[in-house]
């Protein structure tokens, strides 16, 4: 029998305990991880990391869950979640190296959240962000103690008493003046709950006297972006507000070349979709996985922490590209096995040309040689528009397959490839 979906899940449960008119009657519901566990394991019933995130249920009445205790949550018409400032792309991005004599530290395979954290802060990306010299001080799991802080929702704000909550903490790090705790992502939500970040922060304002600085930091496509916040008030959930943001990526020493007239193109595949996948180092990844032997995408979507249908997609990808082969089990192509035998740089040379073989891809390139500055969505859903691709589709398939276009010329553009005309 198929399983069913966490969305299915959460319907049955509002059904059987009624929690819609429980949160009419009494502004909240409560449930117990007991209680969730009879559907499904509680973490992954919980894991609403931003607002898309969220069940259908939720999405329609406005609904949020917060972890209040070991093993109990409140589900209630709360404002949980910070959306991330617009990127700006005429803002220069700064550059960063990492030690030479790193050996251990595999730049091509920067595919997790640990991975990034670690080249942030031993490329001085950490240091620089904060102002001060930082060490890493605290990571993973622990229990907080009690405190109680107001949510906003739809009407008024609701008092949340918080008792014992386990939180954790992607990397916290400790200065002369500042503690740093960092949330962590491998990809660019639109938003993020802040709760990420506002237990640690409450947890640590109790513990120690200096300044407790909570930062959100995403990895995508060659870029690392940190975005420092602070309470406004400590005892608000939603006084949180944005205090900088930092944007770099790592330069290589010695480039490759690669000119766009070596490039031949090729007609666009019909028998596999359009990728929608826009971050390419998990195509990258997947290379490197597939060849180690973990080939299916429930096994993919595990270490990248992503849904099996989003394992999919990315298998897709690497499947346009001609790097793996195969339907529930995957292998690599001959030119995958190259790839996957070669260094980083000869690889990320290799993975450049044949991204750029599709005709999409290399007029989105040579837009942004033109221009010095990557074309926005609706200017690549009018380059697309232009050759084979069908973009007469549902509009967020089209967004989500103009993003992909955009996200692997940015991953190119930060690589250790250098395009010329």
């Amino acid at each position: 029998m198929k399983e069913k979906r966490v969305s299915e899940l959460w319907e049955e449960i509002f059904n059987n305990y009624k929690v819609l008119d429980k949160i009419k009657g009494s502004g909240f519901f409560e449930i117990t991880a007991e209680e969730i566990k009879k559907y499904k394991e509680p973490r992954l019933m919980t894991k609403f990391d931003n607002s898309n995130s969220r069940p259908p249920i939720f999405k329609e009445h406005k609904l949020g869950i917060l972890p209040i205790d070991n093993g109990k949550y409140v589900i209630g018409r709360f404002n949980l979640y910070q959306k991330l400032p617009e990127k700006d792309e005429t803002k220069s991005i700064k550059e960063m190296m990492m030690p030479d004599y790193l050996e251990s530290i595999d730049l091509d395979n920067i595919y997790s959240e640990n991975n990034a954290l670690n080249v942030a802060l031993l490329s001085g990306m950490i240091n620089d962000v904060i102002g001060e010299d930082l060490f890493e001080t605290i990571s993973g799991r622990m229990r907080s103690s009690e405190f109680k802080f107001t949510v906003d929702g739809d009407s008024k704000p609701t008092e949340i008493d918080v008792l014992k909550p386990q939180i954790e903490i992607d990397g916290g790090y400790e200065g002369k003046n500042k503690i740093v705790v960092i949330e962590a992502k491998n990809s660019e939500p639109e938003d993020f709950i802040i709760r990420q970040l506002y237990y640690p922060y409450r947890f640590w304002k109790t513990k120690v006297d200096k300044e407790i600085v909570p930062v959100f930091f995403t990895y995508k496509n060659g870029v690392f972006s940190f975005y420092v916040y602070k309470f406004e008030d400590e005892n608000r959930y939603n006084s949180i507000s944005l205090a900088q943001k930092n944007t770099y990526k790592i330069i290589y020493n010695n480039k490759s070349r690669l000119s766009l007239s070596e490039i031949k193109t090729i007609k666009e595949r019909r028998d596999i979709p359009f990728p929608q996948a826009d971050a390419f180092e998990k195509i990258k990844g997947i290379v490197v996985l597939v060849g180690d032997h973990i080939n299916t995408a429930q096994d993919i979507a595990e270490i990248y922490g992503i849904t099996p249908r989003q394992g999919n997609y990315y298998l897709s990808a690497a499947k346009y590209l001609d790097l793996v082969k195969g339907r529930k089990e995957y292998n690599l192509t001959k030119l995958g096995e190259i790839i996957y035998n070669t260094d980083f740089k000869q690889r990320n040379l290799l993975l450049s040309k044949q991204i750029l073989k599709h005709i999409p891809f290399i007029q989105v390139m040579r837009k942004y040689l033109e221009n010095s500055i990557l074309p926005k969505k609706d200017e690549v859903i009018k380059i697309m528009n232009s050759t084979t691709i069908n973009t007469t589709e549902n509009k967020e398939v089209i967004n989500r397959r103009a993003s992909t276009v955009r996200g692997w010329i940015e991953w190119i553009n930060n690589s250790s490839v250098d395009i010329e005309q």
